[in-house]
């Protein structure tokens, strides 16, 4: 099979491997779309992800939907044609982490396409790659293999949403508006929230923000538009950037609640006593857990659109293109391939 491997910084070429055979309570599967994340993009850009450093080349993508081509001994529930999404998180079931159902903070999860683990997991920018079949769901009707592709980042916006105890009735500020922060922002909507903002520094991404539901999009570089944003009840923050954080916990309501979503730098300074005279509630936000199959349900009757995130698709030949398209993000929002 045709796989592209990563072998560093901007490093990514199209190799033949054998096509995997799976275990016995495993499938194979053809992926058929295929989303960039921005952690594949900072793969691509770096050769490493934050202190995930790869050891050997390996296959991105773990955002991905395809049909099932071969199904091991012990699968029962799953066929050969079946169209599924595939929860990319493997963790280990056993410690205590896994046992209370915070799966995604097991020390021992093992992801695709990633090199968070040794050996590392292959993704999907292979023509086949063989998951376990519990991690698979077939589609129901209502949503497209191309949609699926997009539960994975829709289920990180889900947890980071249901971090926080009620959404409807409130009033929220999103800090980024790339693509977590939109899918944020399409949840908390279909969640009740009356009064959404959104803050990014991108025009493209303001603009692309009120397309999609946004009741107002603030300039965090524009000292006076802030003055339409203030005593927000809660503040997912998505960019990723210190002073975005910064900005939110000064707008957010005696007793609200900020949510973090986006990888902040190691090391950076916080308003302390602004968090402890007011109140604020403090939360993280890791991957997610125990919403894949709600996230894809709610999207197939409708409930999440996820019209439009999309807006560039690439043949899977052309996934050098793709990165690169990606990483530059001028007027891009999700890249998605295409097999």
């Amino acid at each position: 099979m045709k796989t592209f491997l990563l072998y560093g910084s901007k490093d990514i070429r199209l190799t033949e491997k054998p096509i995997p055979e799976p275990g016995e309570d495993q499938v194979l599967i053809k992926p058929t779309f295929t989303g960039i994340c921005g952690s594949d993009v900072h793969y691509f850009q770096h050769g490493y992800c934050g202190n995930f450093v790869p050891k050997r080349p390996f296959a991105l993508g773990h955002e991905f939907a395809g049909i099932i081509q071969s199904v091991g001994s012990n699968v029962k529930e799953l066929k050969v044609g079946d169209e599924v999404a595939v929860d990319p998180s493997m963790p280990c079931g056993n410690c205590k982490h896994c046992r209370t159902g915070h799966y995604n903070l097991c020390l021992s999860m093992r992801y695709f396409g990633s090199a968070s683990c040794d050996p590392h997991i292959d993704g999907a920018m292979g023509q086949f790659l063989v998951a376990p079949a519990v991690n698979c769901y077939v589609l129901p009707a209502g949503i497209s293999m191309a949609q699926a592709s997009l539960l994975e980042p829709l289920c990180v916006a889900m947890h980071a949403v249901k971090r926080v105890d009620q959404i409807a009735g409130t009033s929220v500020l999103i800090t980024g508006g790339g693509p977590i922060g939109q899918l944020i922002l399409r949840v908390v909507r279909a969640f009740g929230a009356y009064q959404i903002t959104v803050s990014d520094v991108n025009e493209f991404a303001r603009e692309f923000s009120l397309k999609s539901g946004a009741d107002q999009v603030v300039n965090p570089l524009d000292e006076h538009a802030w003055k339409s944003c203030s005593n927000i009840d809660i503040v997912f923050e998505a960019s990723g950037v210190p002073s975005a954080l910064a900005n939110g916990l000064q707008v957010t309501r005696r007793g609200g609640s900020v949510v973090l979503v986006g990888t902040l730098p190691e090391s950076f300074s916080i308003p302390g006593n602004l968090i402890m005279n007011r109140e604020l509630k403090l939360y993280g936000s890791f991957r997610f857990a125990n919403v894949f199959e709600d996230a894809m349900n709610m999207v197939a009757a409708g409930i999440i659109n996820l019209d439009g995130i999309v807006t560039d698709t690439y043949s899977f030949d052309k996934i050098p293109e793709a990165m690169q398209r990606a990483l530059e993000k001028k007027g891009v929002m999700k890249v998605q391939i295409t097999l």
